[in-house]
């Protein structure tokens, strides 16, 4: 690895530490005022998890997911009707800040090759 690549060993965890948290928020408030429906919410949420994980063994696949959950939550927080001004800013920022640190670790995945 290079230096700049080895000064950014932190964002990789970091990112997954943040999109961990992130769904641990989202899994309590529904915990706690979520409808009847909330059991069926928490299990899906509780599924980013396996790929925080696998993400922190740079496993391609796990790191696309996570973007594309990332995204998801960025648009819900901004298109999503009768959120809250709160819920619908910390979500955003948390969203916004697993996105940077993504987007920061993306150099310490090994190059994809294709098959010969």
């Amino acid at each position: 690895m290079t230096a700049a690549v080895e000064d950014r060993a932190w964002t990789l965890p970091a990112a997954a530490g943040v999109a961990a948290l992130e769904t641990t928020g989202l899994i309590a408030a529904l915990a706690i005022t979520g409808p009847r429906a909330a059991p069926y919410a928490i299990a899906l949420l509780a599924t980013k998890y396996p790929f925080c994980l696998a993400m922190l063994a740079r496993r391609h696949g796990a790191y696309l997911v996570i973007w594309l959950w990332e995204f998801t939550a960025l648009g819900a927080a901004l298109l999503k009707p009768g959120l809250a001004l709160s819920t619908r800013f910390l979500e955003f920022v948390a969203a916004g800040l697993c996105c940077a640190l993504l987007f920061a670790s993306a150099p310490l995945f090994p190059p994809a090759r294709l098959p010969q």
